[in-house]
Formats: C-alpha cells, sequence, structure tokens
C-alpha cells in the first residue's frame, strides 16, 4: 500500500537506519513520514490518532516485513533533490528529537486532518502530553510550524517590523 522504498531514502538521506525494536527509532520514524507527507511527499500511509499521536499501522507493517532493508538503508531509490531538500529541513529542525517530533506531529496532524484551531490543537496537547514539559511542547509546535509554515515576504516584513526593536534592546542590553 505505502511506499515503504521511498520511505527507507528518506531515513538514508537523514542517515537513520531505523532498528524496529528500539520504540524510540519506531516514534522517529512514524512522526518523521507523517510530518513529510503532511508537508506533501507521496508515501501513501494512512495516519490516525494513537495514544502518541499520528500512527501508521501500515507504515508499522512495511517496516517490520523490510526491517533489513530499513536497518541497512538500502531500497535501490532516491529522492529528488526537492525532496531531499525537504528532509533535509526537516531533520535540521528536529535533530532526530522524538519528544520534539511527537509534539509537532500530533500538534499538525490535529491541525491539518482534524480541522481544529491551533488554539484547540494547542489545548489537548497540553492534555494528551502532560508528561512533556512545557518548553518541550512550545519548542515541538515551533518547529513544526517553522517546517510546514512557509511564510510570504509580507510576513518577513511584518515580522522584522514586529520584533526588530525587541531583538535591538536584546543586543543592547547585552553590550552593558
Amino acid at each position: 500500500m505505502g511506499d515503504w522504498n521511498k520511505a527507507v531514502a528518506v531515513f538514508d538521506e537523514m542517515k537513520f537506519p531505523l532498528d524496529c525494536n528500539e520504540f524510540e527509532d519506531k516514534l522517529i520514524a512514524q512522526k518523521t513520514i507523517c510530518l513529510l507527507q503532511l508537508k506533501g511527499m507521496e508515501f501513501n500511509y494512512p495516519f490516525g490518532m494513537y495514544v502518541r499521536g499520528s500512527y501508521s499501522p501500515a507504515f508499522t507493517k512495511d517496516y517490520y516485513e523490510h526491517q533489513q532493508e530499513f536497518k541497512n538503508l538500502s531500497c535501490g531509490v532516491s529522492l529528488s533533490d526537492e525532496e531531499k531538500a525537504v528532509v533535509k529541513n526537516l531533520d535540521a529542525l528536529f535533530q532526530k528529537n522524538a519528544p520534539l517530533l511527537e509534539i509537532g506531529a500530533t500538534y499538525a496532524f490535529i491541525v491539518e486532518k482534524t480541522n481544529r484551531s491551533p488554539t484547540e490543537a494547542f489545548r489537548i496537547i497540553k492534555e494528551t502530553k502532560g508528561f512533556y514539559r512545557d518548553t518541550q511542547i512550545a519548542k515541538g509546535i515551533s518547529k513544526v510550524k517553522e517546517f510546514l509554515f512557509e511564510p510570504t515576504k509580507k510576513d518577513l516584513e511584518w515580522l522584522k517590523n514586529e520584533t526588530g526593536p525587541m531583538q535591538r534592546t536584546s543586543v543592547n542590553s547585552l553590550r552593558h
């Protein structure tokens, strides 16, 4: 059903040999593929909400059936340059940090797939991921917004005008 070869190519690009005997590896893998699908990459894995957030039983089945390929990063498939850039961006933002990926992917899935507002998604994250510190929750949500949201020039100009005075004050205070 899903494109497991392409998933292996993603993990090869990330230099992440997936060991399906390691819980954290599986969590990183699930959230990575979910976020890449939300970004528009095609894997054809259906995701739903489970205890630890977005999860695809079909993807789980594939990585168990092809565990040697996932562990050895061997698939014979290459990503396009555009896909490689998206994967590198995700990896640079999240750095294979399981809690941040879990928080970010869960938040994004709630907003994108259940049509809940960002405020409602934040409330759900706080309720269901209460075992994470508030700083981790804020960081995971911030990173997923940075990954999925591409600001326009107008957005960037507004942000520069909005935060510029605070940044200048902060820099000046460091000098004294």
